[in-house]
């Protein structure tokens, strides 16, 4: 199978399985990247970072960043195409069904049920990406060379600096109304700053 067909069966599936936006794409596409050694944890995470901030979909962004990366122009057609055809897809599908079926209670409960397992998710990957760019729990390799790291012993525990960041934005982007785009610029202003 050529690298490209496969790109496209990859985010193909990727597609198909990321209900609930392109955040919580990230666990499946980490796993698909890493067997295929496409990409490691570290470049997928600036990936998507420089996905939230472009306009558009993080998952089709991602996609192209990633495609990109794996096989130059090439590889951005075919990890668009992989990522938008089912997209597209689906939602013909859903346009076409959903508000005839919607009322029925059998698909009310289906969606208070992926509620929960897509926060789940998002979580998932939050927790993944702060385990395996250093900022919680790095092994001894793996911590920031710049950062203000706390160690009990010999185990990293968290970078503080990061630490702090990870809260500042997520009470920025609770108590406020500032864009999430604001916030990303901020940290990035801050990491020149501070890394």
């Amino acid at each position: 199978m050529t690298l490209l067909l496969k790109l496209f069966i990859v985010f193909v599936k990727l597609s198909f399985f990321s209900f609930g936006g392109g955040y919580v794409m990230i666990p499946i596409m980490l796993k698909e990247l890493e067997a295929n050694h496409w990409a490691t944890t570290a470049e997928v995470t600036d990936i998507v970072a420089i996905a939230g901030m472009c306009p558009g979909s993080v998952a089709v962004n991602a996609a192209v960043g990633l495609g990109y990366k794996v096989a130059g122009v090439g590889g951005v057609i075919a990890a668009f195409l992989g990522i938008a055809l089912p997209c597209a897809l689906v939602v013909i599908v859903v346009a076409v069904f959903f508000f005839k079926i919607y009322q029925y209670p059998a698909v009310q409960s289906a969606l208070y049920g992926l509620r929960p397992v897509i926060t789940g998710i998002i979580v998932f990957a939050a927790v993944k990406i702060a385990l395996s760019s250093g900022i919680v729990a790095a092994a001894p390799g793996q911590m920031m060379e710049n950062g203000y790291n706390i160690n009990m012993g010999s185990v990293h525990l968290f970078e503080l600096k990061s630490i702090l960041m990870t809260v500042v934005a997520f009470f920025s982007l609770i108590k406020t109304k500032v864009h999430p785009i604001f916030v990303i610029i901020g940290a990035g202003v801050l990491g020149i700053v501070l890394f």
